[in-house]
C-alpha cells in the first residue's frame, strides 16, 4: 500500500451513510474539501443506504459489510464513524489488513481494548489517529501559547465546568444507548473524555485525582413518547486534583443541565478564561472564545476595579468551525502518512486518556485519591 508522496490518500468511511448525523456533518464534508484525500469507499450495515450515499457523493465503491471495505485494494485509510461498541472489532480488522486508521473518540469501550489496539497498530507499522479534534481549535492553541510564554505567570489553579442537556433525565430514542455503561459512550466517556483531553492539551497532565460520581436519575424519559428507559450512567462527576506542576484543579461535568463549557485558569500575573457561548457541553464542537485579564503591576496586589477581561481570540464567527477542526485533524494525519511523522493524537494517547477516565471511576468507587499513570 503506497501512500507516501503527493498522491491523494484513498479513504474509506465505515458508517459513511448520509443518514449518519455525525459522519455527514463532519467527516464527509471535511474529507470532500481536503486536497489530500479522496473518498473511494462507503460501508454501512445496509447495502441500499451505502449505495445511495456513494452515488450522491460520487464514490465508486459501496459495501454492506465493513470487512469488504477494509480488505479493498482501493482503500489506504479507514475512517471508523460508528457507535463505540463496534470500534474494537472494526479497527482490529483494519489493522490486520494493513490499513491506516482514523477512529472517532472514544476509541473503545475499555482501556484494555484501547491498549491492545495501540500495540497491534504499532506492531503493524500503520498510522493511527483518534478524533480528539478539540486540539485543532485555534482558540485552545492560542490559550496554550499564552500560558507557555508566561503571559499570566505561573499557573496556580484551573477550574473547568462542562454541562450538557443530554445524558440526564430525558433522552432521544436514538440516544438511549448513551445511558448504558456497557456501550462506552457515557457522559464521562464522551463529554468528559473530550473536555479532559482539551484541558490536558492546554495545561498539561493531571498528577493525581480525587473524584465523586453520582446520578440524579435512574431512568430517563424518552422525548416524544413519554416511555422510560433505564439509566446506569452518572450524570454528576466531580474531579479534584493537581497538575504535574503542582497547580490545583477542580472539574465539574454534569448531564441533564443547562449547557456550558468554561475553563478558567488563574495565574500569578492574570487570568485566562475559555468559554463556548453557543454551548451544548461539547468542547470539540468549537466556537470557543478566549478572554484574558492581566494585573498591571504583574501580581494580584496590583489588581484594581479597572481591570476587565479582554477578548483575545474568537472562533464564533466561523460558521464551519466544527468541519474545519475535523478537516485539520485529517490533514495532520495525512501529513503523517505522507512524511512518516507522528503528529496526530494516536491510539497510544487514546489509551492514556481511557486510563485517566478509569482512574476517575476507581477514585469515585473507592473514595481514594489516586495517582494518574
Amino acid at each position: 500500500m503506497e501512500t507516501r508522496g503527493s498522491k491523494k490518500i484513498r479513504t474509506g468511511i465505515i458508517g459513511g451513510s448520509l443518514n449518519n448525523q455525525w459522519a455527514s456533518k463532519t467527516h464527509i464534508p471535511a474529507l470532500t474539501r481536503s486536497t489530500g484525500h479522496e473518498i473511494t469507499a462507503i460501508a454501512t450495515s445496509n447495502m441500499a443506504s451505502a449505495r445511495e450515499s456513494a452515488a450522491k457523493l460520487g464514490v465508486a465503491h459501496a459495501f454492506g459489510d465493513y470487512r469488504e471495505l477494509v480488505r479493498s485494494g482501493n482503500v489506504d485509510l479507514v475512517v471508523v464513524s460508528v457507535k463505540v461498541p463496534h470500534h474494537y472489532e472494526m479497527i482490529k480488522e483494519a489493522i490486520a489488513a494493513g490499513k491506516h486508521v482514523y477512529s472517532e473518540w472514544p476509541l473503545t469501550v475499555t482501556p484494555e481494548e484501547a491498549e491492545e489496539l495501540a500495540e497491534l497498530a504499532s506492531q503493524k507499522g500503520i498510522h493511527h489517529a483518534v478524533g480528539l479534534q478539540a486540539r485543532q481549535s485555534p482558540a485552545l492553541i492560542d490559550a496554550k501559547n499564552r500560558i507557555s510564554r508566561g503571559d499570566i505567570g505561573r499557573v496556580l489553579s484551573a477550574s473547568m465546568a462542562v454541562s450538557t442537556p443530554g445524558k440526564g433525565g430525558y433522552t432521544e430514542r436514538n440516544l438511549a444507548y448513551l445511558l448504558q455503561e456497557k456501550n462506552g459512550a457515557s457522559l464521562l466517556a464522551i463529554n468528559g473524555g473530550h473536555s479532559l483531553d482539551a484541558f490536558g492539551f492546554v495545561l498539561g497532565d493531571l498528577k493525581e485525582v480525587y473524584a465523586t460520581m453520582n446520578s440524579n436519575y435512574s431512568e430517563a424519559k424518552v422525548l416524544g413518547t413519554g416511555e422510560t428507559v433505564p439509566k446506569e450512567t452518572a450524570d454528576q462527576i466531580m474531579v479534584h486534583g493537581t497538575l504535574e506542576n503542582g497547580a490545583s484543579v477542580s472539574i465539574h461535568i454534569q448531564g441533564g443541565t443547562y449547557p456550558k463549557f468554561e475553563l478558567e485558569i488563574q495565574g500569578e500575573k492574570g487570568v485566562i478564561r475559555i468559554s463556548q457561548p453557543q454551548s451544548q457541553g461539547h468542547v470539540q464542537f468549537g466556537g470557543l472564545v478566549v478572554e484574558q485579564a492581566l494585573y498591571p503591576s504583574g501580581h494580584i496586589e496590583g489588581y484594581g476595579d479597572q481591570e476587565t477581561f479582554q477578548k483575545v481570540y474568537d472562533e464564533t464567527e466561523d460558521p464551519s468551525v466544527l468541519v474545519n477542526h475535523v478537516m485539520k485533524a485529517h490533514q495532520i494525519m495525512a501529513e503523517d502518512i505522507r512524511l512518516g511523522t507522528s503528529q496526530a493524537p494516536d491510539f497510544h494517547e487514546a489509551a492514556r486518556l481511557h486510563r485517566l477516565l478509569e482512574t476517575i471511576r476507581q477514585s469515585a468507587l473507592t473514595g481514594k485519591r489516586i495517582r494518574v499513570f
